[in-house]
């Protein structure tokens, strides 16, 4: 019943919030940040927040077509003004399922979008937030763990699971990493290819010379792909005036954060806010986020 409530409440405060809203917001970007798309068929798994059905996907993609002007990333902040509100597609963490359907329903709308890789942990890889939370979705108190005592670090963080007695699952194929092969695959086809660190630490946590290793090889990396683009996605949205002097110092154009809603063009590059589209959001819950009546 909340569940029906709460959808009702979603559809009318959109139906009022869509009138006018892209007058409003007219010169305003969006950066979309998505993570893994689940096939047809097949069941989520993993901290589910992460892992957006294909059918959902598909919806919003329409959405976005009817409402704004889809443009490729580099595009988006730049001052010139326009008649609709600019929305940028992005996934970070490169996993299988983004990687194909994702990619497939992207491309067959000829939308622009950008991938944030972290090229250490392609090739089929679990990532630590979707082992440690089974069948259910992520505790949040063993997430600030993971991200402090454990840095973000995959060994780490597994070698605190085996302390603390959390589960430890492998994810199934569509929410591992997906193959090098089947990001160059995605790079082919148009996908622009960004850096999201080396190995997905925690960039807050740690060791400076670390933190330029991360940024540096995660960039030279995507920039070898022939889409590839100078703009980092930091790992988890964490970021602080030492990591964003470091991206500045590995040459990078633009830093991407995990929240913070609307953007304005011009503003500052190395911070640039996102709106995460979490799995569970309804279509009248992202219309009102496309609105500008819910933020980041």
């Amino acid at each position: 019943m909340r569940a029906l409530l709460k959808r009702v409440a979603e559809s009318t405060l959109l139906a009022m919030a869509k009138w006018g809203a892209d007058r409003r917001l007219a010169g305003r970007v969006l950066v979309l940040a998505y993570h893994d798309i689940v096939p047809r068929g097949e069941r989520p798994a993993g901290d589910r927040s992460l892992h957006l059905a294909e059918e959902a996907f598909s919806l919003q993609l329409d959405l976005l077509g009817e409402r704004v002007d889809v443009v490729p990333l580099g595009q988006a902040l730049d001052s010139a003004p326009g008649a609709r509100p600019r929305v940028a597609i992005t996934w970070d963490d490169a996993y299988q399922g983004a990687m194909t359907v994702g990619v497939e329903q992207v491309v067959r709308r000829g939308l622009p979008a950008t991938v944030f890789v972290a090229p250490g942990m392609l090739g089929g890889q679990t990532f630590w937030w979707d082992a440690v939370a089974g069948t259910s979705d992520l505790d949040p108190a063993v997430r600030r763990a993971a991200l402090e005592e454990g840095q973000g670090d995959t060994d780490l963080v597994r070698r605190l699971a085996t302390e603390r007695g959390w589960p430890w699952r492998e994810a199934p194929e569509y929410a591992r990493t997906a193959t090098e092969t089947t990001v160059r695959a995605a790079a082919a086809r148009g996908i622009a290819v960004g850096a999201h660190s080396w190995t997905h630490p925690n960039l807050t946590r740690i060791a400076a010379d670390r933190l330029a290793d991360e940024l540096r090889r995660s960039r030279d990396w995507a920039l070898a792909a022939a889409t590839g683009v100078d703009w980092v996605a930091y790992p988890y949205g964490l970021q602080d005036d030492a990591v964003r002097t470091a991206a500045g110092a590995a040459g990078f154009a633009g830093g991407l954060l995990i929240e913070g809603g609307w953007a304005l063009p011009g503003g500052a590059r190395l911070a640039v806010p996102r709106l995460n589209v979490p799995a569970g959001v309804s279509p009248a819950g992202f219309g009102l986020r496309l609105a500008g009546a819910v933020g980041g």
